[in-house]
């Protein structure tokens, strides 16, 4: 799952991060923990393995994010990202 800040005018602080499948699929990565904060147009990035969500159709409109203003953001599916590549940022802590 990928997070950009694409807010115009301030940074945001991403609090939770899991996908709406019938189970909800909660991400805790130790290798990206959260909270972070991001500063415009920054990005952060975090995963589960496939596993825990093989044959979840439409699963990249199924992401979600909590922000600590209490704002939930729903994903939308970005067609353009290369098939390989790096983790993108962390964000800020």
């Amino acid at each position: 799952m990928k997070v950009t800040n694409l807010s115009r005018h301030r940074e945001v602080e991403v609090t939770h991060v899991w996908f709406e499948t019938k189970r909800p699929v909660h991400i805790m990565n130790p290798e990206c923990p959260l909270p972070v904060r991001l500063r415009l147009d920054e990005t952060f990035e975090t995963w589960v393995p496939a596993t825990e969500l093989h044959n979840v159709p439409n699963v990249e409109r199924l992401a979600r994010v909590l922000l600590s203003n209490g704002k939930v953001v729903k994903s939308l599916p970005n067609k353009k990202v290369p098939p390989v590549g790096n983790i993108a940022g962390r964000g800020n802590p």
